[in-house]
């Protein structure tokens, strides 16, 4: 702090300042360093000494948008320079406050010394930084940073000879100068008080200035994390040592459909239960890896997946903890969008404009709509996963996950625990913690059930009850857990054969027979090979990395009269092999594979005829379709025997 000018040696400093303005010497030891240097700089810059630079107020727009900046500041500082005028009121004192570059914001007065100081324009919007106005209190302590007073002919201009002023810097909390504090009066007053009560009303104006900048700090941070928490998906909630809910998320609140204020203030295990490896963690202060547990709700049960984490002091001692909640339906959607379960297909990839296709995609569309059970039967290759996708597309489903079992692919000692998933330790080899099953994944979305028929009979039992129930008990379980799946099950047998053989469950079959859609043979649907085949040569060469061949007209005869008993499947096989044959982008006869060409293997049309074995495969396969595969009907109506009709199903594969 720069020590102030008594009032004994003024004189002196009075004629030492009459020698500097004319010739510019300097009386050494008369007047302190600080208002040399100030002088000097003064001269420099050429500034006026009787009056400083010529200066005109701010406009009042200019004004008010200097206020705007300094809000913050401004409201701060009035309490305390109104306390600090109350110090002096009655006594000729003014109190400034002025921004960094030296410009008046608010001014407080007595009545006498505000009439005063429009004559030296000493009002909000006035610059009174040294180059403005010469040496004085403000303008000083500006350029010192540093408080000073300023006394009498210490002033640069002779206009300010008869003020004594007292300023300090005010500075934010990274020690930027952002104001000053001025308080002026008549010379004539005592002033020995004054350059103390200014330094002290800054130290104040700081302090609630760095009070006020951590609260909003604190405040933002709060807000911050608060709006972190918020977004998160996962349900969190934060303990003290004594287990008491101290902080709920919005996704907690919304996992156990409670509001945050009936949750905050209550132990810990009136929400989760058991706790006791909660409780562990607050005693151990070791983190409690991901577990499967239960919420028992008044209403239901929530499955959940929960870890849960030590809040440490400095002094490394446990004062809480964290826990994280998310709903087993939650990690299932994840789980499949890493597999990649979900449908790709919709009903406007479905080729073809044959009158029975555009029928079946018809009746697919108007099962989309419902919520009941679909079978699908058809031929292997007739493209029954498309539709299954495509109806799960075109249903209010379509944002769920879309999981496709091959129940004929699967191992028999496997189906169980694949369908319906198992718990720690259930068996050897069982995964840590458990699995969930197809049924759980599935969750909200849509389960296939591909090959329907091969499924084992004992199996088909379970698969019946949690149709029924809507539930599934884990293997090595006892609790039950609600799903929420829409079953399509697909087959290539006839299931009505497959329940009069006793393979198949009658009471299945009716639960899965609700809406049947049969997806009809590729040798059936006229007009849709060539659709197809354009379809697949443009895949195919994308995929080779060839030009799309041209068709030899043989070629397209051929294609268009074989039987195709593997269906789409086969097309696409076909054609890709085509493509790999062919050395001058054009598929010719030679180039298709050599069973292909056998005329047995063709459809019946007027030109051609037909072998004995066709022409008897042919009419079983028109007599099963018109007698939706009743057998005694079909073999009636071949004059057959149900055995024999039996072998020659097997023998000629033909399926549904």
């Amino acid at each position: 702090m720069i020590s102030k000018t008594g009032n004994s040696n003024r004189q002196n400093i009075k004629q030492a300042w009459n020698k500097f303005v004319l010739s510019g010497k300097i009386e050494e030891g008369i007047v302190r360093h600080a208002i040399i240097e100030s002088w000097i700089r003064c001269h420099r810059s050429e500034v006026n000494y009787l009056a400083g630079h010529e200066q005109d107020l701010l406009s009042s727009e200019e004004i008010q948008g200097l206020i705007k900046e300094k809000k913050q500041l401004i409201y701060i500082a009035k309490p305390i320079m109104k306390t600090l005028f109350k110090c002096v009121q009655g006594s000729s004192f003014i109190v400034v406050l002025v921004n960094k570059d030296g410009i008046v914001l608010e001014s407080i007065g007595d009545p006498d010394v505000l009439e005063m100081s429009k004559t030296i324009n000493f009002l909000p919007g006035a610059n009174w930084s040294e180059e403005y106005v010469g040496t004085n209190a403000i303008g000083t302590a500006l350029v010192l940073n540093s408080p000073i007073q300023v006394a009498g002919p210490e002033h640069y201009c002779s206009k300010h000879h008869a003020w004594t002023c007292s300023a300090a810097p005010i500075h934010d909390a990274a020690g930027n100068v952002i104001g000053c504090l001025d308080m002026s009066g008549l010379i004539e007053r005592n002033h020995s008080n004054d350059l103390g009560m200014v330094v002290a009303a800054v130290r104040a104006i700081e302090n609630q200035l760095h009070k006020q900048e951590t609260q909003e700090k604190l405040f933002a941070a709060h807000k911050h994390l608060t709006t972190v928490l918020s977004t998160i998906s996962e349900g969190i909630i934060s303990i003290d040592k004594n287990a008491m809910i101290t902080h709920v998320n919005s996704a907690l609140a919304k996992i156990i459909c409670m509001p945050p204020s009936d949750i905050v203030g209550k132990d810990i295990h009136h929400i989760l239960g058991d706790c006791h490896r909660i409780y562990k963690v607050l005693e151990t202060g070791e983190s409690c890896l991901e577990e499967e547990i239960v919420v028992n709700l008044p209403k239901q049960q929530i499955h959940c997946t929960s870890k849960a984490a030590p809040i440490k002091d400095e002094f490394m001692q446990v004062v809480g903890a964290v826990i994280t909640l998310r709903e087993i339906k939650q990690v299932h959607q994840i789980v499949n969008k890493m597999a990649a379960t979900q449908a790709r297909f919709q009903f406007k990839d479905i080729i073809g404009e044959s009158n029975i296709i555009q029928e079946v995609i018809k009746r697919a569309k108007i099962a989309a709509q419902s919520l009941s059970t679909v079978l699908l039967l058809g031929e292997s290759g007739t493209g029954k996963e498309v539709f299954a996708q495509a109806i799960h597309n075109g249903s209010e489903r379509r944002e769920g996950p879309f999981i496709a079992v091959n129940c004929a692919a699967m191992p028999r000692e496997l189906i169980q625990s694949e369908l319906f998933g198992y718990c720690d330790g259930a068996f050897t080899g069982a995964k840590r913690g458990g699995r969930p099953g197809k049924f759980e994944l599935a969750d909200g979305g849509t389960l296939l059930l591909d090959e329907i028929g091969d499924m084992p009979l004992d199996m088909q039992v379970n698969l019946l009850r949690v149709l029924q129930e809507k539930t599934v008990i884990r293997v090595g379980g006892d609790k039950p857990t609600p799903v929420d799946v829409r079953v399509i099950a697909a087959t290539n047998k006839n299931l009505s054969i497959e329940v009069e053989k006793g393979t198949f469950r009658k009471d299945l079959f009716y639960r899965l027979n609700v809406v049947s859609i049969g997806i009809p043979p590729l040798r059936e649907r006229k007009g849709d090979i060539s659709l197809l085949v354009e379809y697949f040569l443009k895949k195919m060469s994308l995929k080779l990395g060839k030009e799309i061949p041209k068709i030899d007209s043989l070629v397209t005869d051929i294609l268009n009269s074989y039987y195709w008993p593997g269906n789409i499947r086969e097309l696409e096989n076909v054609l890709e092999y085509a493509i790999n044959m062919i050395d001058d982008n054009i598929i010719k006869e030679e180039s298709l594979p050599v069973y292909l060409k056998k005329e047995e293997l063709r459809i019946e049309s007027e030109d051609n005829i037909m072998s004995l074995a066709v022409l008897e495969c042919n009419a079983i396969i028109k007599a099963m379709k018109k007698y939706n595969g009743n057998i005694t009907k079909v073999a009636q109506a071949l004059g057959i025997a149900r055995n024999t009709l039996y072998e020659k199903i097997k023998k000629y594969q033909i399926k549904n």
